[in-house]
């Protein structure tokens, strides 16, 4: 972990032999930092970005192996620059859905571009089951996005979809 409180993007490592890498994308940190400490003791890596626009610069920076998952266990808004901004007053709510599948499907393809594996992608169910992403299932399969749900309020689910070797 960097320390840095003003950084978007972080690396935890597991305690031993590493047996697989999650990105997690969510503007929230405690949020992201809850997730690693859940994965990290099992051997996981822990990547965490607040933006989308974040993703690329954990490769940049970081020695990352292949993604196997992508966790979105918050809100991911393109508009967004720091942790919890304000949303610019020339950009309606009315286009949050727009904003987010397209957002989604920018960090799926960051990480798809640098590897020849397909990474699992992940979706809070919070977000989907209450309407805090107000996208459908339809629009994600329009974008390309093949998606499952876990609940964001317990990261140890994720365990049942990572490779176990």
């Amino acid at each position: 972990m960097s320390g840095n409180a003003l950084c978007a993007i972080d690396e935890h490592l597991p305690p031993g032999i590493c047996r697989g890498c999650v990105l997690v994308v969510s503007d929230y940190r405690p949020l992201n930092l809850g997730h690693a400490a859940a994965l990290c003791p099992y051997g996981y890596a822990v990547y965490t970005a607040v933006t989308c626009t974040d993703v690329p610069r954990i490769f940049e920076r970081f020695v990352a192996g292949p993604v196997d998952l992508i966790a979105f266990a918050s809100l991911v808004h393109g508009w967004h620059h720091q942790e919890a901004e304000r949303r610019p007053a020339g950009i309606p709510v009315s286009t949050d859905p727009d904003w987010q599948t397209r957002n989604m499907k920018t960090v799926v393809e960051a990480v798809c571009t640098r590897q020849e594996t397909t990474p699992t992608v992940v979706i809070a169910v919070e977000l989907m089951a209450y309407g805090w992403y107000r996208i459908t299932a339809e629009a994600l399969a329009e974008a390309g996005i093949a998606y499952q749900t876990y609940p964001a309020s317990d990261p140890h689910a994720l365990l049942l979809l990572l490779p176990q070797a």
